[in-house]
């Protein structure tokens, strides 16, 4: 049985009323978007936080850090990187871009030594998902921003069992 005229003119119709999916990503996108990674580790080892900050992310971005609550725009963000040690040895490694249209995700692994004032070094390496989107003039920022070690957490000290309870008071 074949479909009648009108149901063909239907459906090619409606095909093409429906709006065209978005592009994938350039290869200039994630060009750009990975280069904008790699100068993220740049100004942290710098700690140009204000630099890093205007350069990297959107006016209206969320940084999502492990064991905090989600900052959210420029000036908290820079006020959360400032209270981070010394960045030294700081490596991005981007897994994956991939998006379409203004949006776009990074999946990635970095590894970084921080170093206390008077203190050790302390190594660590860990996973980050950021959402960008393509701004009005056309370049990339980040809107969000994810990271989280792969470093357990250090196990909190057993408690003292040796220690000797006080001894009950006698009733009289």
């Amino acid at each position: 049985m074949r479909p009648s005229p009108l149901v063909v003119s239907t459906l090619l119709i409606a095909a093409a009323c429906q709006p065209p999916a978005p592009a994938g990503l350039t290869e200039r996108d994630k060009a750009t978007i990975d280069s904008l990674d790699q100068k993220f580790a740049g100004l942290a080892m710098k700690r140009d936080f204000a630099g890093l900050v205007g350069a990297y992310y959107s006016d209206d971005a969320v940084l999502l850090p492990p064991n905090a609550a989600a900052v959210t725009g420029h000036a908290a963000i820079e006020a959360f990187f400032q209270t981070f040690p010394p960045i030294s040895n700081f490596q991005l490694h981007t897994l994956e871009i991939d998006g379409a249209g203004d949006l776009a995700y990074l999946r990635g692994h970095y590894v970084m030594t921080l170093t206390p004032p008077g203190g050790a070094a302390i190594p660590d390496s860990g996973k980050y998902l950021e959402i960008w989107r393509k701004q009005k003039d056309g370049s990339w920022k980040a809107a969000r921003d994810m990271f989280s070690s792969d470093v357990p957490l250090p196990m909190p000290a057993a408690p003292d069992t040796t220690a000797k309870k006080p001894a009950a008071k006698k009733k009289r």
